[in-house]
């Protein structure tokens, strides 16, 4: 272990030296066309050394940031204290753009007999389906929780999961045997890509932090946006391989395959997940209330 930590956590002025000569390597591999040299394989080997060391400080960086914000903060300690009625809000929010854009891509694609705007339409209402099914954990006209009603929503929430595998593997389909793409012009896809970025880094953070969150809404909305990010993650793939990758058809199948695959199977794990924690949360209520 100490032999471990002490390759991936160097003194910083070594890693620094070592990012800055990766850096400088890669330059002199692609400016002189030494690609297939063993001076390039050198320069790939150390590059990504140095981005692993660097992706593990600049986590040091936001840990450390954080904290600073969490100690000294004013409107962090705000969210802190509201919180849940802020996530019922964004659920709110997030379910009537949801909801309008569901219709309109279901309008559509009825209008132009498209599956692919049908499929959509489809997964944008079946996210409508599970923050309804959210919204109203809260006892109606107050923000107090039915414990029992709230567990009960997990089980519900991975259920609705477990159908989005279906409206995935359609997406994975049209995307394959119709050569459906996404297209953003100009310079829209690097703007596309770095919100991508955030949501799918911010979910698998949140779902982390909240896994055992006492608030089972909560637990459910994190597990939701990790979904949607993933699905967003697809999208993203597909418009990059169209615009860069000269729209190269084997190269897209497989690798829009092998992500909706992985994309599909955390899904599932994340479903399974839910409905057996709603299963043991529901029995531990049920006891309770016994007693």
């Amino acid at each position: 272990m100490k032999i471990i930590k002490a390759i991936f956590h160097p003194n910083k002025i070594i890693g620094f030296i070592l990012c800055n000569t990766s850096i400088f390597l890669l330059i002199y591999v692609f400016t002189k066309h030494l690609e297939d040299t063993p001076i390039a394989y050198v320069a790939y080997l150390l590059s990504t050394y140095s981005l692993i060391i660097f992706i593990i400080w600049f986590i040091k960086a936001c840990e450390f940031s954080s904290n600073f914000v969490k100690k000294n903060s004013e409107l962090y300690h705000w969210y802190d204290k509201n919180k849940k009625i802020i996530t019922k809000m964004m659920l709110r929010i997030s379910f009537l753009i949801n909801l309008i854009y569901g219709i309109f891509k279901l309008t559509t694609g009825i209008y132009y007999k498209s599956a692919w705007f049908i499929t959509f339409a489809v997964y944008y209402l079946l996210l409508c389906l599970m923050k309804i099914n959210l919204i109203f954990s809260f006892t109606k006209g107050t923000l107090e929780r039915n414990i029992l009603k709230e567990h009960k929503k997990l089980e519900h929430t991975g259920i609705v999961l477990l159908l989005l595998d279906i409206v995935l593997s359609g997406m994975i389909i049209l995307i394959i045997h119709k050569n459906e793409a996404f297209f953003y012009p100009g310079t829209l896809i690097y703007g596309i890509a770095l919100y991508d970025f955030y949501l799918i880094i911010s979910a698998i953070v949140n779902v982390f932090k909240y896994h055992n969150h006492k608030s089972a809404v909560l637990t459910a909305s994190k597990c939701i946006n990790l979904t949607v990010a993933m699905i967003s993650m697809i999208s993203l793939e597909v418009a990059m391989i169209y615009q860069f990758g000269d729209n190269d058809i084997e190269f897209k199948n497989t690798m829009i395959g092998i992500t909706g695959f992985i994309v599909a199977v955390i899904n599932s794990i994340m479903a399974i997940y839910l409905i057996v924690k709603s299963k043991i949360l529901t029995a531990k209520d049920n006891v309770n209330i016994m007693e």
